[in-house]
């Protein structure tokens, strides 16, 4: 598939213009209608006729072969697969039926490719907003699936003599609440609640925009 074809540049039309042919892309033909243009056309100048329509689409095609065929081999389904099978490789060999946060690899790995193809190839004016929003959206998707939340509020501690790991993890100083309060914990699921309630209100209000 090309975005251009030399018989609709704007010389081609001048040049049929000034053999009085008109131009069947600014016609609404039927297929008898189309039969009716060809004929009109061959009989009012056929040589014209035929360069402009069949012969510079043939030039087109040798002119065009070398990169018609690397496009063939490059969007084919095949190669699509492998780079899809490369992209989630990592998905591929960490899900796990039993543990959400296989799916949400996947969803998250798919929404930063998507990033990415949306950011280098779109031509949708809204495309700078689309970037943004699939951003956030994976970047939550992250957050649920690492569970870190809590992270930051411990460190480890080492210490001679306490066991094979030698050490133990502490809270760390200026944190509330405290590490064997309930509270803690609370916190640490309502944090991930809003994460996955921002997420799928993302999810629901975009996700029908995210292509191009």
């Amino acid at each position: 598939m090309r975005f251009s074809y030399w018989h609709s540049a704007g010389w081609i039309k001048k040049i049929r213009t000034k053999y009085g042919l008109t131009n069947p892309l600014a016609l609404r033909l039927s297929a008898e209608g189309w039969d009716e243009w060809e004929k009109e056309c061959k009989k009012r100048a056929p040589i014209i006729h035929w360069l402009t329509r069949e012969g510079i689409n043939k030039l087109q095609d040798i002119v065009y072969w070398p990169k018609d065929k690397y496009n063939a081999v490059h969007y084919a389904a095949i190669w699509k697969f492998f780079r899809n099978v490369w992209l989630f490789r990592e998905c591929l060999w960490k899900y796990r039926n039993y543990d959400y946060s296989g799916m949400l690899r996947f969803m998250e790995t798919a929404s930063r490719d998507m990033t990415v193809s949306h950011e280098k190839f779109s031509r949708s004016l809204n495309s700078d907003k689309v970037v943004k929003e699939l951003k956030i959206f994976s970047e939550l998707l992250k957050r649920v699936r690492e569970d870190s939340y809590m992270d930051n509020k411990e460190e480890f501690i080492h210490k001679e003599g306490r066991g094979w790991i030698n050490g133990e993890f502490v809270q760390k100083p200026n944190t509330l609440p405290s590490i064997k309060a309930k509270s803690f914990y609370k916190l640490q699921r309502a944090q991930q609640t809003n994460d996955l309630k921002l997420a799928a209100k993302i999810f629901e209000r975009h996700v029908r925009s995210w292509w191009h």
